[in-house]
């Protein structure tokens, strides 16, 4: 037997493993489906957005507000059901990519795939297009819920009319800009969760950090005031229109299109704390864009780069 022959074997001997992305994505979506917070995570966000429509449509100027001011009443109606869909989903997806990116480094899962040909991005694609398509399922089965819950509100306080005729063009149009929004939420919230769960390589990493990121980021808007009071400087305003919490949540008072009833402007807007000064919806979707191209960008290049087999 020749050296080369000898030198070739083992590489002959050894069966070359081709895993497909849709084949990588399909067993992805089993883990998930197969975790038992899943559905705990499920069941109690629909418990949740249920009761959070019970509450809305309980109030005691529901029905005075439809008679005399039905388009703003449609308004305050989305914007509600928005900020519901908006964070319960994004609480949802920081935590579910914590069990599906972390746990695989914290249990060396992913050494086991990682040894047996798989490549590193194609495993890192396929966590991410599964959670992305989990996570539109869960979007969509929480927004189908608050259009039961607005349609039967509307039918109630109806009284025989039909209020939903104010509903113009513009009306709808911020509607489908709302729908952009709450998307583009969810896929920022995934790409931070998985970040952070790359670079800590564990579930509580991933869970502490995402779970925390907002809340910090908005509460940081606090001290940023007293700064920019005490130094009569407007750089800490300034600063404050780059933290990404803020933006995300005021990005409708950006983007949407002011409506029109009778003599009164409507103008519709996000939940939660704001940046100290008004920016452009092109400001706020580049700070968006800047942030989700660094939490992709970190996730790709040290699951790329990083040794995980040793």
């Amino acid at each position: 037997m020749s050296a080369a022959s000898i030198a070739t074997a083992p590489a002959a001997a050894r069966p070359e493993i081709r895993t497909s992305l849709l084949g990588l994505l399909r067993g992805e979506l089993r883990k998930i489906i197969h975790l038992r917070i899943t559905w705990v995570m499920a069941a109690v966000i629909t418990v949740l957005v249920i009761g959070g429509q019970l509450l809305l449509i309980s109030g005691p100027k529901n029905a005075s507000d439809m008679a005399s001011a039905p388009l703003n009443s449609y308004y305050n109606v989305i914007e509600g059901d928005i900020a519901i869909v908006r964070i319960l989903s994004g609480v949802f997806i920081i935590i579910l990519a914590a069990h599906v990116v972390g746990l695989e480094y914290q249990h060396g899962t992913i050494r086991v795939l990682l040894a047996r040909g798989v490549g590193r991005l194609h495993l890192l694609g396929a966590k991410v297009a599964a959670l992305a398509l989990v996570g539109l399922i869960v979007l969509a089965l929480e927004s189908l819920i608050e259009l039961a819950f607005a349609w039967g509100l509307s039918l109630a306080l109806a009284h025989g009319g039909q209020p939903w005729r104010v509903l113009g063009a513009t009306y709808w149009a911020n509607l489908r800009i709302y729908l952009f929004y709450i998307v583009l939420n969810l896929v920022v919230t995934l790409l931070l969760a998985v970040a952070a769960s790359v670079v800590g390589r564990s579930l509580a990493f991933g869970l502490a950090v995402g779970l925390s990121w907002f809340a910090v980021d908005n509460l940081l808007t606090i001290p940023l005031a007293l700064l920019e009071r005490l130094t009569g400087s407007d750089f800490w305003a300034k600063l404050s229109t780059v933290l990404l919490g803020p933006q995300l949540n005021r990005l409708p008072d950006y983007i949407t299109l002011p409506d029109h009833e009778a003599a009164h402007t409507i103008t519709v807007g996000g939940f939660g704390p704001q940046p100290l000064l008004s920016v452009s919806g092109g400001h706020a979707l580049l700070v968006i864009g800047v942030y989700s191209a660094i939490f992709l960008a970190v996730a790709i290049g040290l699951t790329w780069r990083r040794e995980v087999l040793d």
